[in-house]
């Protein structure tokens, strides 16, 4: 069976959340802003997944090819952080039980995301925006702050991981986990 031809892309940017209850929508909306606004290379693949995220990772973990970095975008609380603010959350960070039946940033989604780069060797990065309010009913839009972040976000997405390098700056590119100029 053939793989979609996304699998095949060396990175993938995977816009996640539900655009059906404000700022849960952050990821979508960057992805969305990505794609409308942004020339995407060849070698890379923007995707708005909304809540189908722990499905496509598993198809990806069951695939024979496999992208060599999947960068997730989502809005995900943290203590101390302003609504907008943009930031990178480790993945050893992510809660590995099950709360509920929608929340990407827990088991068994953050647990598959851990199979891909422990046993697969696929480097996952997750950015994310300090959501203003999740509300419990659905109420559609994000926050202003939220609204200003998307765009910030795609800027810092695709300057860092989308791209082209010239060969000056591969040359130079150290990764600042394993240090190696190849990730």
């Amino acid at each position: 069976m053939d793989s979609p031809d996304y699998y095949t892309k060396e990175i993938l940017v995977l816009g996640c959340g539900n655009i059906l209850y404000g700022d849960d929508g952050f990821g979508p909306v960057v992805a969305d802003y990505l794609i409308s606004n942004y020339k995407i290379p060849e070698n890379a693949a923007v995707l708005n997944l909304g809540l189908s995220t722990r499905g496509f990772i598993f198809d990806i973990l069951l695939s024979e090819e496999k992208p060599k970095r999947i960068i997730i975008v989502d809005a995900v609380s943290h203590n101390g952080r302003k609504p907008g603010e943009i930031f990178e959350v480790p993945l050893d960070n992510l809660v590995k039980e099950k709360v509920d039946d929608f929340s990407f940033h827990q088991g068994p989604t953050s647990n598959l995301l851990k199979e891909l780069r422990d046993i697969c060797g696929v480097s996952i990065v997750i950015i994310s925006a300090q959501p203003e309010e999740i509300p419990k009913e659905m109420k559609q839009g994000l926050s202003e702050p939220l609204k200003k972040a998307a765009p910030r976000a795609a800027v810092m997405i695709y300057d860092k991981y989308l791209k082209p390098k010239t060969d000056k700056e591969k040359s130079k590119y150290v990764h600042p986990i394993c240090s190696c100029a190849k990730c």
